[in-house]
């Protein structure tokens, strides 16, 4: 495994939706990039599209002052690069050139609305960014559209837009006294989908991408005390789904309506996305419901890195960057991935080869990230630290375990601070398997003092049933009655005898 530092830059994202105007901040290291900044205003610029075909008046006032202010923090920021993505109300608007012009002339912004298809695209990069081996359907549902799109191990193939957001069906029925009829919007979107039909495999996963759902994610997580509190890739069986939809615009409306720390206008939106969510779960007849907080905003990111850096592991290159600066972990890596290498066929792997191996690797670019803390909190922070870290590419399982594995690297504790996720998402055996390699992580970390030099004078292999440590003839000194000590307790996790050979 070569070490490799990649390059760092800061590129902002003003995000201009029907519903939304949004700022986002976000660093990049190698394929990896997270958001450090992250603001927005519920403009509702598409709010009386389906009325007056025009953009909201308030809309426009407030998404241009939003505009303004988020242009002069760019400015006081000195971004390598900003990107705009403006999408339907701003494509469709009567009065949207006008008001491009206005924003133009006022910040200095210059705007080109994407079209659907566009829009589709990129917010599929955008998911494919942070589930790079997504397979399915993307379903994007912006204020005033919602965008269907085709996904292959990661490669982004058919999109289709349909003028189906909250604006452009519920319209004034959002507000909380209108009559919602469910029955009349369901026929709008049925007649929308089948004008233009999206081709349907059948029997695979649905990813939900968009605030609306987001949030009727979040209430599901707070009403079920799911224990994990990451909205990124939390899994929905279809009956699930399609029960918390019908609850969102049946018996739960009024609910949602009031819900605590939702905005008044995003909560008006949720209703509807119910039973947008509703229609899709008959229409598409997925296996599993997937949620992805990433979309428009990180696709046009990923579509702006050159393709030396797409074609890296945006997994690994994340890692890299929560280790960065930390003088423990620096050039580590690659050794640790050496001295245990050998113990690869009697470690207890997991997920399959390929998938064990990268997430294997992830954790030994996270070693040493606890530089500094308490060491009688030291585990349970970094624990915390790696469950909810901007890492890409994790599924809920893979981040618990992942997490797990850095637990027990520090220590020979059996339950972590959030025992209830790691009970929920992970088998005892698949528990056992994190506690193992954070075991054998821990003899690399004890037998060579951190140091990546020292590792790489140190050998372990598997004779037999039995667990042998060496070194090179000048080296044999380091390797005291402690480390003999870290070896017995990997060997007793294993059932295997231990030798020093000195």
């Amino acid at each position: 495994m070569t070490e490799e530092t990649p390059s760092y830059r800061r590129v902002g994202v003003l995000d201009i939706g029907s519903n939304s105007v949004r700022f986002v901040i976000y660093e990049l290291f190698g394929a990896a990039f997270s958001p450090v900044y992250n603001e927005k205003v519920l403009a509702g610029l598409g709010r009386d599209l389906s009325t007056t075909g025009r953009l909201s008046q308030s809309g426009r006032t407030e998404a241009l002052a939003a505009l303004s202010r988020f242009r002069a923090i760019a400015d006081a920021q000195k971004l390598d690069k900003v990107l705009v993505g403006a999408t339907a109300a701003m494509r469709d608007a009567e009065d949207a050139p006008e008001f491009i012009e206005q924003v133009q002339k006022e910040t200095g912004l210059n705007i080109s609305p994407v079209s659907g298809e566009q829009e589709a695209y990129l917010t599929a990069q955008g998911l494919v960014a942070a589930m790079p081996r997504a397979s399915g359907v993307a379903a994007d549902l912006g204020g005033a559209s919602l965008e269907l799109i085709r996904l292959d191990n990661g490669q982004v193939s058919t999109g289709n837009s349909y003028p189906i957001g909250p604006f452009r069906v519920a319209g004034q029925d959002l507000s909380m006294t209108a009559r919602f009829d469910s029955s009349a919007m369901r026929k709008t979107i049925l007649n929308a989908l089948s004008a233009n039909n999206f081709p349907l495999n059948g029997q695979e996963p649905l990813y939900l991408i968009g605030g609306a759902w987001r949030n009727l994610a979040g209430v599901h997580m707070k009403r079920h005390l799911y224990p994990m509190k990451t909205l990124q890739a939390y899994e929905l069986m279809p009956g699930t789904a399609q029960d918390l939809a019908r609850w969102a615009y049946g018996e739960g409306r009024q609910d949602l309506l009031s819900w605590p720390g939702i905005n008044q206008r995003r909560a008006e939106t949720l209703p509807y996305s119910g039973l947008l969510l509703d229609v899709l779960l008959d229409y598409l007849k997925p296996t599993k419901v997937v949620i992805s907080t990433t979309g428009l905003r990180e696709g046009l990111v990923q579509a702006g890195l050159p393709n030396v850096l797409k074609n890296r592991d945006a997994l690994l290159d994340g890692c890299r960057d929560l280790a960065r600066g930390n003088l423990q972990g620096v050039n580590f890596a690659g050794p640790l991935y050496d001295f245990l290498k050998p113990l690869n066929p009697i470690l207890p792997q997991v997920f399959e080869a390929a998938n064990e191996e990268r997430l294997r690797t992830a954790a030994y670019h996270l070693v040493g990230i606890g530089k500094g803390l308490h060491p009688d909190y030291r585990a349970d922070l970094v624990f915390e630290d790696v469950l909810y870290a901007p890492l890409s590419g994790l599924t809920h399982k893979e981040r618990a375990y992942l997490a797990l594995i850095l637990f027990h690297s520090y220590t020979s504790k059996t339950r972590t601070s959030n025992q209830d996720a790691i009970n929920l998402l992970l088998t005892q055996r698949e528990r056992n398997a994190a506690q193992v390699l954070g075991s054998a992580i821990r003899l690399a970390v004890v037998a060579s003092g951190r140091s990546p030099e020292l590792l790489k004078q140190l050998s372990v292999r598997a004779d037999e049933k039995e667990l042998v440590i060496s070194s090179k003839a000048a080296w044999s000194n380091v390797l005291t009655k402690r480390v003999e000590h870290r070896l017995r307790k990997l060997g007793d996790l294993l059932d295997f005898d231990v030798r020093v050979q000195t």
